[in-house]
């Protein structure tokens, strides 16, 4: 399949939908490259690489709603894919606020979001997988106590995302991402403990060093050993970045536009209310270059922001 042909299958899904009879139809398609190393007590484990496509379609049918996504790009498939999207918009509840946006707010942000780096392409499978070995080696070269391990990996992905939509607007970009991680296993008499630590980053210069990452992981198994049960009381808490990240996630999860519009958030209908310590500032930006919220434009063809 070339470059162009999964363009014009996303155009051929949104044709056909009209043709079908909705009123308006927008499909999203994507491909991908994955690739996967594991490393475990210095030898390698397993390895795997895969490639994927798939494309979607919602179909609208004046405020009934209807989408379906297949990984069968036939000629077949693609029928199937419209008639299951059409099918299910004639069954849904009308929705008064479905519709696609405006066409003058469609568009896509210029420049170089870093979204994409060669350097991951670039990398050798012998290189990918002498990183994973690496970091679980700087793992056990930490402390002696450290003569374990679940494994070390070394994982990358490049793919390419297109949106299509009935009204008039097409785009797409490429995205890439690497990461390198470890799982020592730390042991002291009968207190046996394990921590993970990892890097990710969009592109393999971003990436910590294999070494850092190894040792960082032995030293939070270390950390873990011969645990001292704490007493009940009152105290400040200061949390580690990554159980922080898993905190506000919920935030994050409570502020997503569908949740609130359909009423599953607890934030719902808090607009201009105080719901948080006037220290605490999140920031919603999806144009900082190289970051993974990142992209030229979103779900709906509108330009980031």
């Amino acid at each position: 399949m070339t470059e162009n042909h999964l363009m014009q299958l996303a155009h051929d899904v949104v044709r056909r939908a009209l043709e079908a009879g909705a009123t308006d139809a927008e499909c999203t398609a994507a491909e991908g490259e994955e690739f996967s190393a594991n490393v475990r007590m210095r030898e390698l484990e397993s390895l795997k690489e895969a490639g994927s496509r798939g494309m979607g379609v919602r179909v609208l049918v004046g405020r009934r709603a209807g989408s379906a996504s297949t990984s069968d790009l036939s000629r077949e498939g693609i029928e199937r894919l419209v008639r299951s999207a059409m099918e299910l918009a004639e069954v849904t509840n009308e929705d008064p606020h479905a519709g696609l946006p405006e066409p003058e707010e469609f568009g896509s942000l210029e420049g170089d979001l870093r979204l994409c780096a060669a350097d991951v392409a670039g990398l050798a499978t012998e290189s990918k997988v002498e990183i994973a070995k690496r970091a679980e080696e700087a793992a056990f070269a930490t402390d002696p106590r450290v003569s374990n391990s679940e494994g070390a990996s070394f994982d990358s992905h490049e793919g390419r995302h297109i949106f299509v939509n009935s009204r008039g607007f097409a785009g797409e970009y490429r995205t890439s991402y690497c990461s390198v991680s470890a799982v020592p296993v730390a042991r002291e008499a009968d207190s046996m403990e394990r921590d993970y630590w990892d890097s990710l980053s969009r592109s393999f210069r971003g990436l910590d060093k294999p070494e850092d990452v190894g040792r960082t992981a032995a030293r939070r198994a270390l950390r873990r050993l011969r645990p001292v049960k704490v007493q009940t009381q009152k105290v400040p808490v200061v949390f580690e970045p990554r159980v922080a990240r898993g905190l506000m996630g919920n935030i994050f999860e409570a502020v997503h536009g569908m949740a609130v519009y359909r009423h599953q958030s607890f934030l719902a209908g808090k607009i201009g209310e105080r719901v948080a310590s006037e220290q605490v500032t999140l920031i919603d930006d999806g144009t900082i270059p190289g970051l993974f919220g990142t992209s030229p434009f979103d779900d709906e063809g509108v330009p980031s922001r």
